[in-house]
């Protein structure tokens, strides 16, 4: 699939910002591959390609999964002749060439390649363990043959195959976006340092919800995020009430961006953490329209959907 071009690790950023009609293209071609799924994707040693396919369908893509089918030979997703298996690999051919190969070649021109990354090749068909975050990929699939200069962390060998992790290993990865780790203390503004944020206040109280990097602050679904933005633009067209005054700047900076539906997890969470008060008085209408589209996405969309219990030692944690 990527054959000849240097991925990076399943933790680099660019897997987050996949341009979301890429990632629709994918979610439906996959969506349609697993229901039902074919026999090679219950075999043993496709488990990587099987998980990453269902995380694509349920809208939790990692880096993990992007490698795992960016790497996956044809053969992986069905037969010859299957045409829901040919349109996966068309739209991972798509994703390849219209985003993943430009952001490559840009980061090359960035950065120096990891050291030691002209190691021995691997032998065919498996790929070299991680070092160090970077990922060794080899094997056979039909790609493109653009070769780049390795970013830093990634290292390259070859055309691309990149075997899944084992079967636990990807489940786990699945079950990442909604399952948080561990706990911090609640402030908004410390939330992009930390992976998962215990909310006291606003539409979140109650909840952990993932920190400001979290991957599933991009996979919000179109139609909640276009629910937001009708009530956002409201809200701020023109700005009025609480809004206006300078303790309250990053609320507003958050409304834009919901406005403009350019939405980070940092504005994710500065919204959801925010009192009711923070948009607008109680008699406000426009400011009570937006707080129930916060609440909506809280209910609806499933990473967030959970209402947890503060974790023991979690105010230790927070004291400290």
């Amino acid at each position: 699939m990527a054959r000849g071009l240097v991925l990076p690790g399943p933790g680099d950023g660019l897997w987050r910002k996949v341009p979301l009609h890429l990632r629709q293209n994918v979610e439906v071609a996959a969506r349609r591959l697993v229901s039902p799924e074919p026999a090679v994707l219950r075999e043993k040693g496709n488990s990587g390609v099987r998980y990453a396919l269902r995380a694509a369908d349920g809208r939790r893509m990692g880096g993990k999964h992007w490698l795992a089918l960016l790497g996956a030979p044809r053969e992986s997703f069905g037969g010859a002749r299957s045409e829901r298996a040919r349109r996966v690999f068309e739209v991972l051919e798509q994703v390849v060439a219209e985003y993943v190969a430009p952001a490559v070649a840009v980061s090359s021109e960035r950065v120096v390649s990891a050291p030691g990354s002209a190691g021995a090749a691997p032998e065919p068909g498996r790929a070299a363990g991680s070092v160090d975050g970077s990922v060794r990929v080899s094997g056979a699939g039909p790609g493109a043959g653009a070769g780049a200069a390795a970013p830093k962390d990634t290292v390259v060998e070859g055309s691309a195959a990149v075997p899944g992790p084992g079967e636990a290993e990807l489940q786990a990865a699945d079950d990442a976006s909604s399952e948080p780790a561990a706990s911090t203390s609640a402030s908004a503004s410390s939330a992009s340092s930390v992976s998962v944020v215990r909310v006291e206040t606003g539409a979140g109280r109650g909840r952990l919800l993932p920190g400001a990097d979290d991957p599933v602050w991009d996979e919000v679904p179109l139609h909640l995020r276009q629910a937001l933005r009708g009530p956002a633009h409201q809200l701020v067209t023109p700005v009025r009430g609480p809004l206006k005054e300078p303790e309250q700047r990053r609320v507003l900076s958050a409304v834009r961006a919901a406005q403009r539906m350019r939405m980070t997890g940092a504005h994710w969470l500065l919204l959801l953490t925010a009192e009711r008060e923070a948009f607008g008085s109680s008699g406000s209408a426009r400011a009570g329209a937006l707080y129930k589209v916060l609440e909506q996405i809280l209910a609806e969309y499933p990473p967030l959907t959970q209402v947890q219990e503060e974790p023991a030692g979690a105010g230790e944690a927070e004291a400290g």
